[in-house]
């Protein structure tokens, strides 16, 4: 019960972080993919300990893998159009 709640902990401490830095697209991506790796542990703990269908964690699985390749591509673009992957240097702003 201590890893789910120190999984939980991390994953609500990453949350603001992500929103935070906005410096780098690949800093991004990488806490995106480390909150995405986090809430897949966690369900897994759960659909475990309930013995549950994996159903949703095949579909969350699915999702990150193609959150994950739609970042790199549009990592790969960025760096290619901009020359870098500062966020500073192309015209969008969040």
């Amino acid at each position: 019960m201590l890893f789910l709640y120190l999984l939980l902990f991390l994953l609500l401490s990453l949350a603001p972080l992500f929103f935070k830095l906005k410096n780098h697209y690949l800093n991004l991506l990488i806490i995106l993919e480390v909150m995405m790796m986090i809430s897949l542990v966690l369900l897994l703990y759960l659909m475990t300990t309930s013995l549950d269908n994996m159903q949703i964690f095949i579909l969350l699985l699915t999702l990150a893998v193609c959150e994950a390749g739609l970042g790199l591509s549009l990592l790969v673009t960025q760096v290619k159009v901009m020359g870098s992957d500062f966020v500073t240097s192309s015209s969008m702003t969040f």
